[in-house]
């Protein structure tokens, strides 16, 4: 018979080897400085992370997918898996830009919505002078499809929210939009990323689902042992 420390000593021996083991089944470099390594030639290009997924329920493992823009050119790429740390890091950003290169060479790491990279740059389109006596930001016809793919059909981008965007990045801090409707817990998002959405659903259900089977298992065991230990009384 092993005393307690003895045990505890065997214990310890079965658990680093394992510990060890996923320590060392870290992914390493952050995967998209590796990307912006790769486009350094590149004049401009954005990073943005297309969608995320969390697989397993004891030991976790975390994905994100990247789609990288190089001037009109869109490359998806397939899901790779990241840390922990990072993919929680990130966790607010799904949509969004999360490092880009700009025309006049400005690299960024501060998520901010896709397309607002190329406002401003006249090969995109111009300022338009409103009625109101502002002006917004019109795309040229052959890159109209930008303002609806970031859903401005409805408000436009004003150049006071661009400033705004401006004033973020110029800061460091991760901008979501005027109203906050990008990222993870935007609106546009949301209609934008349902599978993303229909997984995390789904897993939070079955989280719930397996959470409940365990407290039904305990009650069950409960009410067995309650009859087990029950009196009896004879005449």
């Amino acid at each position: 018979m092993l005393s307690l420390r003895e045990r505890f000593k065997f214990s310890l021996l079965l658990f680093l080897p394992v510990a060890l083991f996923i320590q060392g089944c870290g992914t390493g470099q952050n995967p998209v400085e590796k990307i912006q390594n790769e486009l350094q030639g590149e004049k401009e290009y954005a990073i943005i992370l297309n969608d995320m997924r969390e697989e397993g329920n004891f030991f976790p493992s975390y994905y994100h997918q990247y789609r990288v823009d190089v001037g009109e050119q869109k490359t998806q790429r397939p899901f790779i898996e990241v840390d922990d740390s990072y993919y929680k890091k990130n966790g607010p950003y799904l949509g969004m830009v999360l490092a880009s290169k700009t025309a006049d060479g400005a690299v960024s790491t501060t998520p901010f919505p896709n397309g607002y990279q190329y406002v401003g740059n006249s090969q995109y389109g111009r300022w338009r002078d409103n009625d109101s006596g502002g002006s917004m930001w019109e795309f040229y016809g052959k890159y109209m499809l930008m303002s609806q793919v970031m859903n401005w059909a409805g408000f436009g981008l004003s150049r006071n929210h661009y400033n705004d965007y401006s004033s973020f990045r110029g800061s460091g801090r991760p901008y979501y939009g005027p109203r906050r409707e990008y990222g993870t817990a935007g609106t546009v998002t949301k209609k934008q990323k349902p599978d993303f959405f229909k997984r995390k659903m789904a897993k939070k259900a079955g989280s719930q689902s397996r959470f409940q089977n365990k407290v039904n298992q305990r009650m069950g065991r409960s009410k067995n042992t309650f009859r087990s230990r029950g009196f009896s009384f004879g005449k």
